[in-house]
């Protein structure tokens, strides 16, 4: 009999995920992001249709480096809202300093409305992702080879999804000024708000319906009873909010059958 020893990948200094996370924003901004809208630019609303969908998952790409990569950075709500808001900014710094340079750029508005815009938005994706680290922490766990094949794809695009209508909306309502602009950035606020005070902080236990059902519960100012629980994830959550341990690093209270600490990524195993 062959035992299988599985790679559990070195856990992360701190800071070390958010500036990751940062790099994404600000290096798919000049690779990625500026060149396309540059090409796709003669595009009828390609600001509203186009951008929105070649943004938001560009800017992505630290955050979803870090949840293949050392999924146990990425693990929980709070953890995919930070790192996603840590590529949103990194990208809205870099696409502010590209208006900059253009003349007639009201600076201290690109600021104060399309920066907090583009830090919820990848916010909001950031969650999608962290079903992807999850089953990945998953996989490392069972399958020394990492395969990654078998996340539940609707659950990362429900919710890359809402982040692309979250920035489509802002961008159609931009077209008619400042007061358009900050109802487009309330609009975004209220959602975010929604999405990260009713989901579980465990992503694992909630399964995310369809972007839309997602938003309509959202909209409606309720909690989102669309989240389906069914007996299977129902069991495992109680199973494991009764087995309660303490991170052999940092000591911080998590689940005993947790691989990695959600505060300090430390292994547990």
């Amino acid at each position: 009999m062959v035992t299988r020893i599985t790679r559990i990948p070195p856990a992360l200094s701190p800071l070390v995920p958010e500036i990751v996370a940062l790099l994404g924003g600000t290096i798919s901004a000049v690779i990625i992001v500026l060149p396309l809208n540059t090409f796709l630019g003669f595009i009828n609303a390609e600001s509203i249709l186009l951008a929105p969908i070649i943004e938001e998952a560009s800017k992505m790409v630290g955050v979803a480096f870090l949840a293949l990569q050392y999924p146990q950075v990425v693990s929980s709500k709070r953890q995919g809202l930070i790192l996603g808001g840590f590529a949103g900014l990194g990208f809205a710094f870099t696409e502010n300093l590209f208006y900059a340079t253009m003349p007639g750029t009201n600076v201290v508005a690109r600021a104060l409305l399309p920066v907090p815009m583009h830090i919820m938005a990848s916010g909001v994706a950031g969650l999608g992702l962290v079903y992807l680290a999850q089953k990945r922490n998953d996989l490392r766990l069972k399958n020394p080879k990492g395969d990654s094949s078998n996340f539940k794809l609707r659950m990362v695009g429900s919710l890359m999804t809402i982040a692309m209508l979250l920035h489509g909306q802002y961008n159609f309502l931009s077209t008619f000024g400042y007061v358009g602009s900050l109802l487009g950035l309330v609009i975004a606020g209220f959602v975010y708000y929604r999405l990260g005070k009713s989901l579980p902080e465990n992503l694992k236990v909630a399964i995310v319906p369809g972007p839309v059902k997602l938003l309509q519960s959202t909209v409606q100012v309720r909690v989102l009873k669309e989240l389906v629980s069914t007996p299977e994830t129902v069991t495992v959550a109680v199973n494991e909010a009764m087995r309660l341990g303490y991170c052999i690093s940092c000591g911080r209270q998590i689940y005993q059958s947790a691989p990695y600490c959600d505060e300090c990524g430390a292994p547990q195993r």
